[in-house]
């Protein structure tokens, strides 16, 4: 795929706002890889992993003992700001139900993937960006990346 088959798909450094746009590029699924900065924090954490249709889909409910293995991970990397004043369980409910149950995976393996990808790609992520939040796209097969373009590429 050539670099403006991706453009579309590329997504930006949202400095302060909850500004998100959706990832698509012609003929294909993306994923969307959303990290946050909670207020007071330098810290990146995980928002979510969106693939590209994802408000609710068809699918298991949310099942907390899916996650025992991986628990201490996720309380330190995808958790839920204390500013939005709701518990680590409730907020990856909320992600499973609306985001997770469209992506295709097992619970489990969705969030397994979404720490694995943060692990991965978070110091792309705030290398020169000084945002509240970062975004990174993935094809369907969460294979392509394109780092976080600066703010002087959104003006593009």
């Amino acid at each position: 795929m050539s670099f403006w088959g991706l453009r579309s798909c590329l997504l930006g450094v949202a400095l302060g706002s909850a500004w998100s746009a959706n990832c698509k590029y012609p003929g294909g699924e993306c994923y969307e890889l959303k990290l946050q900065k909670c207020q007071g924090s330098d810290n990146w954490t995980i928002h979510g992993l969106w693939p590209e249709w994802d408000n609710g889909c068809p699918g298991s409910q949310f099942d907390i003992t899916a996650l025992a293995s991986m628990r201490s991970d996720l309380d330190q990397k995808w958790m839920s700001c204390p500013e939005f004043g709701e518990s680590n369980e409730n907020f990856w409910k909320h992600e499973w139900e609306k985001h997770g149950t469209c992506s295709g995976m097992q619970e489990a393996s969705f969030f397994q993937k979404g720490l694995q990808l943060y692990d991965q790609y978070k110091v792309k992520c705030a290398s020169g960006n000084d945002g509240k939040e970062c975004a990174v796209c993935f094809n369907k097969d969460l294979a392509t990346l394109e780092t976080c373009p600066s703010e002087a590429w959104l003006t593009v």
